[in-house]
C-alpha cells in the first residue's frame, strides 16, 4: 500500500496522509520492498519524486492488484 500511494501520488508525505501513518513509515515500507525487489524503485529528488524505471514497471502491476 505504501508504495502504491507514493507512487500515485508522488510523495511520501502526501501518501502517509492518506495511510494515516508517518513519512517515515512509508519511507520504511518502501526501502523494504526495494531490498526485496533488489532495485531502486524511487529516484529521490528534493521534490517531486520520481518512479526509476523499475518503479514504473512495478506500479501498474501493483495498482491493478489493488482494483
Amino acid at each position: 500500500h505504501a508504495f502504491e500511494a507514493a507512487a500515485r501520488l508522488g510523495s511520501f508525505k502526501q501518501a502517509a496522509v492518506e495511510l494515516c501513518v508517518t513519512p517515515t513509515a512509508i519511507s520504511h515500507q518502501v526501502r523494504l520492498l526495494e531490498e526485496i525487489c533488489g532495485r531502486k524503485l524511487f529516484l529521490r529528488r528534493p521534490r517531486p519524486l520520481a518512479l526509476t524505471g523499475a518503479g514504473a514497471r512495478l506500479f501498474p502491476i501493483v495498482r491493478n492488484g489493488f482494483d
